[in-house]
């Protein structure tokens, strides 16, 4: 019987990244169906896949434990007896279908090889032997399949395994999947894969993370204000923030995909912390009151507003930490918040933030490899974009390249250099420009324009990639001209501005 697995669970088992696997799909190397990848197949693309060769994804796991947010490693422990038995449950199921079916074919068989001896027996006094060979060949076709039925393999056995420990959670009509493990519920789960489920409160309250049930089992992890309609109740609907998954499960819901998609909102928060980086870089990290969360997608920024001063800056954080939001905030004449963050705001202030804004973001299950360049403090968005895309899990390989004016202005160098060391599909360049956007126009498209044939020309083929790049306006402008003279196209070279406290978010040189 032919069995189809997700991508997630392809690669997971395969103990590849989902990229790997969409590239081998777009190369023709990987047959699918409706999306979905049979298991035999996958094991002719990866034949040496066993259970022990997790290297990559252990390196992972420890890369998200020391530098990754920690929304994307928190987990909540194993799951509990409940949800143990019911997965084990569907197991059993599932292996009782398998056997009954099983027990069908070979009666089937049985019935044919009786019905070919009866027909033979009947033509043996015209002299024919037609069926007499058919007969001996189905006989010998049958004992050759019966010696080499294949044995469950490792990663048949592994995926056994991940079932019981993990339900597998498919969302429609994205079709994006993830897994729930431990007592996780399917809200937090879902945000932790990297995907913009709906919510607002994340306390079952609001009731904006609704989503139908589709199959499979949940179970109520706790209650909730919000009251469900007699309708919706009877259409199996649920609240994400409240279930977890106890068997393998669908939904549907109404996940946010572009920027259109989310709502415009206005929260409450209060300055948590503040880090200065470097003589004019801080980081402002910013908690939201307990019942509010900024939805937004990685790479979107946000106005900041203290009393009549404001500033729009990039949001620096993953999506997935919707209640801590971090904004690189640098020390700028022209800025009015960020002149006020240094010299006055403190730990505890109220700042009240408006947003999301842009249409600067990830380009929805793209295949191809990311190259990120940042300039100066344009590396806020793309900090962001980055760890998003490290929970989706969904790059080949990701480049960045960040670009200052001065030597000390990588002011997060030290994590762009963890990421590097502890991810083989991430890989990080930092260089120094000089002499700034000043002087002859000229004079400063050519050094650009030799800092980018000097490192990013080095990828074979730009067209297969995708582009986002975050600077000030000249950069911006050489650097879309040279990457579209090599034939990158429109649809995949993103650019936005510095948001650097300009009101309204207006692009910064």
């Amino acid at each position: 019987m032919a069995r189809y697995l997700t991508l997630s669970r392809a690669a997971r088992l395969a103990g590849v990244k989902r990229g790997a696997l969409q590239k081998k799909i777009s190369d023709g190397e990987l047959p699918t169906f409706e999306g979905m990848i049979e298991l035999s197949d996958l094991l002719k693309a990866y034949p040496d896949a066993r259970v022990d060769d997790t290297a990559m994804l252990e390196h992972v796991d420890r890369l998200k434990s020391q530098a990754v947010p920690r929304a994307l490693r928190e987990h909540s422990g194993p799951p509990d007896l409940e949800g143990l038995a019911a997965r084990a449950m569907q197991l059993s199921e599932e292996l009782a279908r398998s056997r009954a079916a099983l027990a069908n074919y070979e009666a089937m068989i049985g019935e044919i090889r009786g019905r070919l001896e009866e027909l033979e027996r009947r033509q043996r006094q015209t002299g024919q032997s037609d069926i007499a060979r058919f007969r001996e060949w189905f006989v010998h076709i049958l004992e050759r399949y019966r010696r080499t039925a294949p044995v469950p393999g490792e990663i048949a056995l592994k995926d056994t395994v991940l079932r019981i420990m993990a339900a597998h959670v498919r969302v429609f009509p994205s079709g994006h999947d993830f897994f729930v493990e431990g007592r996780d519920n399917l809200l937090d789960a879902g945000l932790r894969a990297g995907y913009a489920l709906p919510y607002g409160c994340r306390d079952g309250s609001c009731g904006q993370c609704k989503a139908r049930l589709l199959a499979g089992r949940v179970k109520k992890t706790r209650e909730h204000s919000y009251v469900l309609t007699e309708e919706q109740q009877r259409e199996a609907y649920i609240l994400m923030c409240c279930n977890t998954a106890l068997t393998d499960t669908e939904i549907r819901a109404e996940e946010a995909i572009a920027p259109r998609d989310i709502p415009h909102q206005a929260l409450g928060a209060r300055v948590d912390r503040i880090d200065r980086l470097t003589e004019d870089v801080m980081v402002l990290q910013l908690r939201a009151a307990p019942s509010a969360r900024l939805r937004f997608l990685a790479g979107q920024y946000a106005v900041l507003r203290v009393g009549e001063i404001a500033g729009a800056y990039s949001i620096a954080s993953c999506p997935c930490e919707e209640s801590r939001l971090h904004f690189h905030v640098r020390r700028r004449p022209a800025s009015a918040f960020g002149s006020y963050a240094f010299g006055r705001l403190r730990r505890g202030d109220a700042v009240r933030v408006e947003g999301p804004l842009g249409e600067f973001t990830l380009l929805a299950d793209s295949p191809r490899s990311i190259v990120f360049i940042a300039w100066d403090a344009g590396f806020a968005p793309i900090k962001s974009m980055l760890e998003s895309a490290l929970a989706l899990d969904a790059a080949e390989a990701v480049h960045v390249y960040w670009i200052t004016e001065r030597e000390g202005d990588h002011y997060y160098d030290n994590l762009c250099r963890a990421w590097a060391d502890a991810l083989d599909h991430v890989h990080y360049t930092s260089l120094v420009a000089g002499g700034g956007s000043t002087g002859s126009p000229d004079k400063y498209r050519r050094r650009l324009e030799a800092l980018l044939e000097e490192v990013v020309g080095e990828h074979a083929d730009l067209a297969s990639r995708d582009f986002y790049l975050c600077g000030g306006e000249p950069a911006l402008t050489v650097a879309e001209s040279w990457l579209r003279s090599r034939g990158v196209p429109n649809s995949q070279l993103l650019t936005e501005p510095i948001r650097q406290g300009a009101d309204g978010g207006r692009r910064t040189a």
